[in-house]
């Protein structure tokens, strides 16, 4: 029962952001240059409100490691709740995000304003599209966020990547920051504590993708998780 009332509360917190949707309507009509950054600020501040209400706590590392330009983030993906801890501290970043979303009225919508991508994964043609509309994202100014595994873990460890994960990477030649996040899944999807939880964020050294070898553009998937890998692992030797 708790969960729900928390999902219920999200979803009426969202329908009183009609106002700001109202703005950034006005916004787009008449001053479609102010647009991202009241939809970045907007954004953050939601993810900041549901951290708040929900009493979590976010210990985050490396944000020394968040370049300037557009970079592709990519993670693992333990919960629903890991849009939340990182959107706080990425800045206009949309995401590469499953087509099932697109039924959430109001989150479909913000989503869209911070240009993420929705993607049918079992569709070879619609996942070409995707790649193309992040890259092109990219090249506007916006960076992506990407979880390779494809759904979410709900424990603090990390399933396979999908193949073909890191094509987005590979195409826009963005950097890549390969980014930890851990606890999450405990905030609504596990157990029944959903306030006072801790989750841990760990932003790593960016990935050139031009400063690469062949070989290493070869086994980029399994690199990159690896770094991901190495940030829980850290975690979990600090928590011992």
């Amino acid at each position: 029962m708790i969960k729900l009332f928390w999902y219920s509360y999200f979803a009426i917190y969202l329908f009183l952001q009609s106002t700001s949707i109202l703005k950034v309507k006005y916004l787009k009509l008449f001053k479609p240059e102010e647009v991202d950054n009241y939809v970045d600020k907007k954004i953050k501040n939601i993810a900041r409100h549901i951290l708040y209400k929900s009493k979590t706590i976010v210990e985050v590392y490396g944000l020394e490691n968040i370049p300037s330009d557009p970079v592709v983030f990519v993670g693992n993906h333990e919960a629903i709740f890991d849009a939340f801890a990182i959107l706080p501290y990425i800045t206009k970043s949309g995401f590469i995000a499953k087509k099932e979303i697109q039924k959430l009225p109001l989150v479909n919508w913000w989503l869209r304003q911070i240009h993420s991508v929705f993607i049918d994964r079992t569709n070879v043609k619609d996942g070409i599209r995707a790649i193309n509309q992040g890259v092109e994202n990219i090249r506007k100014g916006y960076s992506m966020v990407i979880f390779p595994e494809g759904t979410r873990s709900l424990k603090s460890q990390m399933g396979e990547f999908k193949k073909g994960s890191l094509k987005l990477a590979l195409k826009s030649k963005a950097p890549i920051v390969p980014f930890t996040v851990d606890g999450t899944y405990r905030v609504l999807e596990v157990g029944n504590k959903v306030r006072g939880n801790t989750i841990k964020i760990m932003f790593h050294p960016p990935i050139n993708i031009n400063e690469i070898s062949k070989e290493e553009e070869k086994n980029l998937s399994d690199i990159v998780y690896n770094i991901i890998k190495s940030g829980l692992d850290d975690f979990n030797k600090r928590q011992c």
